[in-house]
């Protein structure tokens, strides 16, 4: 054990110490040429991040199933929640999905009217909601835990809605016409 009253202060005992640069850059050359050994062939170099992870639907969005219509789409298991709310809806005249990506921290309320009417304000931005079956829509809201919305759209899903659906997504205070007057 090493002398803890040494008058230099506490040192460790070199005799006990295993070589540490060989513990924090294991990929250095022996015989001190410096740098690091380049990655085996068709391997990439790891990331001292750690290990690769799939990404999540928060980064890569949320993917919309053709065969069955859900009108808004919940995170499923993650360890942290949702930053962004994808609102889509599809114009028929231009065959693309519109939409917007706001900032859940920045959802200030939601208001309803029975369950066919919901307003999101964002502060600087006001969403409207109509639709069937909201108000389930309106809890997760409020738990936070809502990924995407998704206007109806009869040429995505032919075989129809079952249960809540979204009628129309709206931005408002937008004059009317145009790409992002939303309807």
């Amino acid at each position: 054990m090493s002398d803890y009253h040494h008058p230099k202060g506490w040192e460790p005992d070199p005799n006990k110490m295993g070589n540490w640069r060989e513990m924090f850059e294991p990929n250095r050359r022996p015989g001190g040429g410096g740098g690091t050994t380049p990655p085996q062939h068709g391997q990439p170099p790891n990331a001292a991040s750690g290990p690769e992870r799939e990404p999540d639907e928060a980064e890569t969005g949320p993917p919309i199933d053709p065969a069955q219509y859900r009108p808004w789409q919940l995170q499923r298991g993650r360890s942290r929640p949702a930053m962004m709310l994808d609102l889509r809806r599809f114009e028929e005249r231009s065959g693309l999905w519109v939409g917007w990506q706001v900032s859940y921290p920045h959802l200030i309320a939601v208001e309803y009217i029975g369950d066919k009417m919901l307003s999101l304000d964002f502060g600087v931005r006001q969403f409207m909601i109509e639709g069937e079956g909201l108000s389930e829509l309106a809890r997760h809201l409020q738990a936070g835990t809502v990924l995407a919305l998704h206007e109806y759209a009869a040429s995505i899903w032919p075989n129809g809605h079952a249960g809540p659906w979204i009628r129309s997504i709206r931005r408002l205070g937008l004059p009317e016409g145009g790409p992002q007057a939303g309807r």
